[in-house]
């Protein structure tokens, strides 16, 4: 928010006699994001996106009941599925070796954003610092499987999220965000080069970048590997739905906008939404195709 507005509490969030958007119209970060157009900021809800988000809750509630009905036949339900012998873990091979350089690289990054990056802390708002996040706990996990067997389930929880936030990341971020705020939302030249030249500096070239390839090697390369299930499916789209809560929820209110064409106020949500919905189900289908199938490996 701006540095002028009074500290909120978490009442202010829950109290309906607060207005949605919090503020004194300057914006968040003192008019940062002022470039996005203030119809996509302040206002009612787009009702084609209240349906949308209706209609995506309430296809969310069928499935979790769905699994919750139909468990696996193994015992132990859907969480046995993410339970491998113990035999996939061993210390020391060049698999461990090559998790752990990786995870002293990521957990660098991530002091490096929290120190010495503009936003600091403040960073781990976006999708990208939370994919980066997943994917670096995933590694740590792994290089305390050979002696903890309490991390394993997490880390093999963690797999398919990596992944997926990955992809959505590298993807989405490079190929229609970035284009689509630089050229459509960006009028003033002098603005557009700077904000060209904050986004494709090292430590967010990691972050947009180096990041699939890290959530690769770690998540369908390096051992242990094994085929994805429904399970997986649904811990993708737990993280996914958890961030957009966050995202309207939070983010909306407080006036921040990472990702302008998720606005809620414009039918421009609807296409939006429905690519988050595809990424969800095309990366699970590409992924299950690269992993193995069958029994684990």
């Amino acid at each position: 928010m701006s540095s002028s507005s009074p500290p909120l509490s978490f009442w202010d969030f829950v109290d309906p006699s607060k207005p949605w958007v919090f503020g004194n119209g300057k914006g968040a970060f003192d008019g940062f994001f002022n470039f996005v157009p203030r119809h996509y900021r302040y206002g009612p809800w787009h009702v084609a996106s209240n349906l949308m988000l209706g209609a995506l809750a309430y296809l969310l509630i069928l499935a979790a009941t769905w699994m919750r009905l139909n468990p696996p036949s193994q015992h132990g339900g859907w969480m046995s599925l993410f339970h491998l012998g113990d035999e996939h873990y061993q210390p020391y091979t060049t698999a461990w070796y090559a998790t752990f350089a990786i995870f002293c690289w990521m957990a660098f990054i991530c002091w490096d954003v929290m120190y010495r990056s503009p936003m600091g802390k403040t960073a781990w708002i976006s999708f990208t610092l939370w994919s980066w996040t997943t994917v670096t706990i995933r590694h740590g996990l792994l290089v305390l499987a050979p002696w903890l067997s309490s991390v394993r389930v997490p880390a093999e929880i963690l797999r398919f999220p990596g992944l997926l936030s990955a992809s959505v990341t590298t993807g989405v971020w490079n190929f229609v965000l970035f284009p689509a705020i630089a050229l459509f939302y960006i009028k003033d030249a002098e603005q557009r080069k700077n904000f060209i030249g904050y986004f494709t500096n090292f430590r967010l070239t990691q972050l947009h970048v180096f990041n699939i390839f890290f959530a690769v090697a770690n998540g369908a390369v390096l051992e242990p590997r094994r085929h994805l299930h429904l399970g997986d499916f649904a811990a993708g789209v737990v993280m996914v739905v958890t961030y957009m809560l966050f995202y309207f929820c939070i983010l909306d209110r407080l006036g921040i906008h990472l990702y302008p064409i998720f606005s809620p106020r414009t039918p421009i949500a609807i296409p939006s939404l429905l690519l988050v919905i595809g990424a969800c189900v095309g990366g699970f289908n590409f992924w299950k195709g690269i992993l193995p199938q069958g029994e684990l490996m």
